[in-house]
């Protein structure tokens, strides 16, 4: 297209509320990269490419955002992954509940002062309110959530197989150390094994239903092919 078209459209996009049109330079480079190898003439070695598109991928950037496809490079199928930003803020659910609990514990010891100090006309009310009580029941609920877990990441993705949406959990528990680059986690429909890469925000399937099947099969038969074991003659 024309100069003039692309600026047509750029502008009808920006209009329209599109975020498509108004992109970092990262963005940009990581799109200029993407359309020069599909033309058989990479601007930038596998590995840098891997290294931005991680790095887009960890801010969430739509540019990178697509369904179950298939690697010509890697011969695999994948998924992208994204933060699952509601339940990693329910994590702080019950921190927030705790301090809560804790405010209103002082607020009866003090004789109900946190109570009149809300109740004090505009704009010291709200002031005290927003101000004060929200922001440090904030502050003590993450505390206490980055306490119990830390550095907590919930990742959810659709299944590559069937496109069924699942989550996986990194992060730790108290001092015990959980996954924080991969986790391979079941299917809950086709019952194939997906691991879960949190640096690359990837999802590969790793094993099929059918694999794992055909595994099991194989097991029971060689099971079956064993000679059955002679009972144990009992001590006279």
């Amino acid at each position: 297209m024309t100069d003039e078209e692309f600026e047509n459209l750029k502008d009808e996009l920006i209009w329209s509320g599109s975020k498509v049109a108004i992109l970092s330079s990262t963005e940009q480079r990581f799109l200029e990269s993407s359309m020069s190898y599909s033309r058989g003439k990479p601007i930038v070695t596998d590995a840098e490419f891997d290294a931005l598109k991680a790095q887009l991928r960890a801010t969430n950037s739509m540019v990178t955002q697509a369904g179950p496809r298939c690697s010509i490079r890697s011969k695999r199928v994948y998924s992208d992954a994204y933060p699952d930003y509601l339940k990693m803020t329910l994590l702080n659910l019950p921190g927030a509940l705790l301090v809560l609990g804790f405010v209103f514990a002082i607020d009866d010891i003090t004789g109900l002062e946190i109570t009149q100090a809300i109740e004090l006309p505009p704009p010291y009310s709200i002031l005290f309110l927003w101000g004060l009580v929200f922001p440090t029941v904030y502050v003590l609920a993450v505390s206490i959530t980055n306490a119990v877990l830390p550095d907590a990441l919930i990742l959810k993705a659709p299944c590559p197989n069937c496109g069924t949406s699942n989550q996986a959990y990194f992060g730790g528990i108290f001092n015990v150390a959980g996954n924080t680059r991969s986790a391979v986690i079941e299917c809950s429909n086709c019952l194939a094994d997906n691991e879960f890469d949190a640096l690359r925000r990837e999802v590969v399937i790793v094993k099929s239903a059918e694999e794992k099947q055909a595994a099991k099969a194989e097991m029971e038969a060689q099971a079956a092919a064993l000679p059955p074991r002679k009972p144990r003659k009992a001590k006279e």
